[in-house]
């Protein structure tokens, strides 16, 4: 039975719509607004100011952006190693056949159950505590005293402290995508290997690595995502007004709505700059899914 493009056409309308009324017009409105000079959210806008690319000038120009972008730039690659190193590891345990897959997999994914905001003070209170934090405590009785002493939320460590917290909270989340990619996999394919003499590290490299190629590149789009919006965790970590923790997503925020803090204060209240930051973050987003998807093959593998 042959199915009629206007009927395919009366079907897909909604999703259409709907897209283009909660995605495509934003876009297009923030990409508006990122030319003018706009007071506030509030501004009608007849009161906007057109100014051209001055706004894009002024972000490259302007220290805390360029910083800010370094340090989510950093957050992507480091975290990304990261996060995909330990997903990686873990999906490869759980699809081994170990005892209590079920209970492991729920374990390893409760961090992604917690608020971000909620995990950020845990670390923040318990873990990082120069006095009575996880780390402090741990290191004591093992005797590294030296371990023991670091002010994991001081200047110099507190990027490093909330860039592990972070891909704490997300390696449940990627892990689970990987594992339920590596499950769909006919087991055939592992037992002919082994037959052959092929050893786990052969089995994963010659056989689920290339046939999880599609799981893995949509993986590294959904962290390139998640990683380029970095914002709840860089908003709590920040308490001690520190650029090692800025990133562009909490500087657009500044920029729109403000920061009660000194050092933040000649930053705020500039919507078309907020504006351009969230059109520089789409186009990054977009700049590194194309060359993620440039590192995989074209077609698509059957199995």
């Amino acid at each position: 039975m042959r199915i009629k493009k206007p009927i395919i056409a009366l079907f897909l309308l909604p999703a259409v719509l709907i897209y283009l009324s909660i995605f495509l017009y934003p876009t297009l409105r923030a990409t508006l607004m990122s030319f003018y000079d706009i007071p506030s959210l509030s501004s009608r806008i007849s009161e906007w100011s057109y100014i051209g690319l001055e706004n894009y000038s002024q972000l490259f120009h302007n220290s805390y952006f360029m910083g800010s972008a370094w340090n989510v730039l950093k957050i992507w690659l480091y975290g990304g190693i990261i996060t995909m190193f330990f997903a990686f590891l873990f999906a490869a345990i759980l699809s081994s056949g170990v005892r209590g897959k079920s209970f492991w997999r729920a374990l390893i994914y409760l961090p992604n159950t917690v608020s971000a905001v909620v995990l950020a003070v845990i670390w923040l209170q318990y873990i990082y505590n120069s006095s009575y934090g996880f780390l402090t405590k741990l290191f004591r009785f093992l005797g590294l005293n030296s371990l023991a002493d670091i002010q994991w939320t001081s200047d110099g460590h507190l990027f490093l402290s909330m860039l592990l917290a972070y891909c704490f909270g997300s390696i449940g989340y990627f892990m689970l995508i990987l594992n339920a990619g590596m499950d769909r996999i006919p087991h055939d394919y592992y037992e002919a290997a082994l037959l052959e003499g092929a050893n786990p590290l052969h089995k994963f490299f010659k056989i689920t690595l290339p046939l999880l190629q599609d799981v893995f590149r949509m993986t590294l789009v959904l962290w390139t995502v998640t990683a380029i919006n970095f914002f709840v965790w860089s908003a709590t970590f920040g308490l001690e007004e520190s650029p090692s923790t800025m990133t562009p997503g909490y500087y657009m925020y500044i920029k729109v709505f403000g920061d009660g803090s000194s050092v933040y204060t000649q930053e705020s209240f500039n919507v078309g700059a907020g504006a351009t930051v969230g059109v520089m973050i789409t186009i990054s987003i977009l700049i590194l899914s194309g060359i993620i998807n440039q590192f995989f093959r074209k077609e698509r593998l059957e199995y």
